[in-house]
């Protein structure tokens, strides 16, 4: 009888043991790729002039591609596009300061170089970043006429379209970010953290940070 009673608590005793005893992750020596959903938190850029732009939140989408040199030490390359809407006020060089309302969406495309620190080399662990790379903003505001341009085409012979120019530019940036990464198998992740990113765009009064959210799925092989 007693036997018996002491049996379920023999095995939750187990269990319990087996779940709360620390796992030795197995990172290293792997190459990882991961898909993204980051989430772009809302900023307000203010540029020379007295221009500005409110940027809306906005998810988007990515990937990434790394090899972890330890179970402590990972490198990627992160790659992330967003359409984001904005609202901004421009200033008319008119004598008077006139000012005009704009919006639109925003194409933004960053590539960058993530180096990834874990905390703990076991299978949930805590991890710092850094990151250094380059971001594209596409306004799509018309910079002028649109332009015809032509082309041979092998199976269409001679094609001719409408190319529109826009406002745009691409900045210099870097940033840092801090998360937990879960290894749920040998073969699969899952990764979520917070970065801000600080870019160096042309005419702004200072270098704007922007925050975001970022969840991933990947596989190690």
């Amino acid at each position: 009888m007693k036997l018996r009673i002491f049996k379920p608590f023999w095995a939750l005793g187990c269990l319990v043991a087996i779940v709360a005893a620390p796992s030795q992750a197995d990172r290293i020596n792997k190459y990882e790729f991961s898909l993204q959903v980051p989430y772009l938190f809302g900023e307000t850029i203010d540029f020379e002039g007295g221009a500005t732009a409110d940027i809306a939140s906005d998810p988007g989408f990515g990937f990434t591609a790394g090899y972890n040199y330890s179970n402590n030490l990972n490198l990627r390359a992160s790659f992330t596009w967003n359409d984001t809407r904005y609202d901004g006020q421009r200033i008319v060089d008119d004598g008077a300061r006139t000012v005009e309302s704009v919006s639109g969406v925003m194409d933004t495309f960053s590539a960058a170089g993530v180096a990834d620190y874990y905390f703990s080399e076991g299978k949930l662990t805590p991890f710092v970043s850094g990151m250094i790379g380059w971001t594209s903003i596409d306004s799509n505001i018309a910079a002028g006429h649109p332009d015809q341009v032509c082309w041979w085409d092998p199976w269409w012979g001679y094609v001719c379209d409408w190319y529109q120019p826009t406002y745009g530019g691409d900045s210099f940036s870097w940033g840092v970010g801090a998360g937990l990464r879960f290894d749920l198998s040998p073969n699969h992740f899952i990764r979520a953290g917070y970065y801000e990113r600080w870019l160096d765009i042309d005419y702004a009064e200072s270098d704007p940070s922007v925050g975001s959210a970022i969840f991933e799925f990947g596989f190690m092989y």
